[in-house]
């Protein structure tokens, strides 16, 4: 297994469950949520940090919020210290129900992806102190959660060297080509792999691989893993839906204003309304 399994058994402490300790309740240092307009700032300022180290450039442009920050579809993960309230690790994920994953801008997905719900994982920061890896690890089944919760059939991240390893460890599959990368827009244009990972049948795949974090996602229940934010995806695609075939309506020519009080209207069936991208 790669080197997040490893880092996860050496540095967080959490081994391999045992049979007895199925379903078995386990608080974390942290607490994960989702943000509020109120954290983005500090999320800002650790991506800021984060992606400074690697691509200065882009880190100077992430030190302010994103409009994706606050989109309708997309929700930003934080995770903070319950001795001091701090940022340790941030995720910001991005569906597709109301517009193509930022990976799309840079490579098309194949076939097998049409009519698929997706979830892209973006803006992966941890803060680089002890128990790191945990929060990662945290973050990766929160997100996971978030995809089972809401629905979601494959969870899609982008991956430059050597963060793509982590994403091998995880049991995600390139998209295309086999180890190929390819430039990202929405990461500087840095070549990055293009991975997925399919919700239904995660369970079992991760069992027999005798996944090292398998015991940490399924077995474990994490109060402090809260998603009680995370805006309904089902219920964004039914409005959004309803929109598409309303149709435009505009005042009865032979009514006048006055005599309707400004209520009648007749359709015109001819011109619908579409659906946004």
């Amino acid at each position: 297994m790669d080197s997040l399994g490893s880092q996860f058994d050496q540095k967080s402490g959490v081994a391999a469950m045992a049979e007895d300790d199925i379903g078995v309740q386990n608080r974390l240092p942290f607490r994960i949520s989702v943000a509020t307009r109120a954290d983005i700032e500090q999320v800002a300022d650790l991506r800021a940090t984060t992606y400074g180290r690697h691509l200065p450039e882009l880190g100077e442009r992430l030190a302010q919020a994103e409009a994706a920050d606050f989109e309708p579809g997309c929700e930003v993960l934080v995770a903070r210290s319950k001795l001091d309230d701090s940022v340790l690790g941030t995720l910001r994920i991005h569906s597709n129900v109301l517009k193509p994953l930022p990976l799309e801008a840079s490579y098309p997905l194949p076939p097998q992806y049409e009519g698929q719900r997706l979830a892209e994982a973006t803006r992966l920061c941890v803060k680089g102190a002890a128990g790191s890896s945990l929060v990662r690890n945290a973050l990766f089944k929160a997100f996971f959660n978030y995809c089972q919760q809401q629905q979601v059939d494959w969870l899609l991240a982008v991956g430059r060297r050597p963060v793509d390893r982590l994403y091998d460890a995880l049991l995600f599959s390139d998209v295309g080509e086999a180890g190929r990368y390819y430039p990202m827009a929405h990461v500087g244009n840095v070549a990055h792999r293009v991975m997925s990972f399919l919700t239904e049948g995660a369970e079992p795949l991760w069992m027999r691989n005798n996944h090292p974090l398998y015991g940490f996602v399924f077995l474990t229940d994490h109060p402090d893993i809260d998603l009680s934010g995370a805006r309904s995806l089902q219920a964004l695609a039914d409005s959004t839906a309803r929109r598409a075939v309303q149709p435009i309506l505009q005042p009865a020519p032979h009514l006048s204003l006055a005599a309707s009080n400004g209520q009648s209207y007749l359709p015109l069936p001819a011109v619908v309304r579409t659906a946004a991208a």
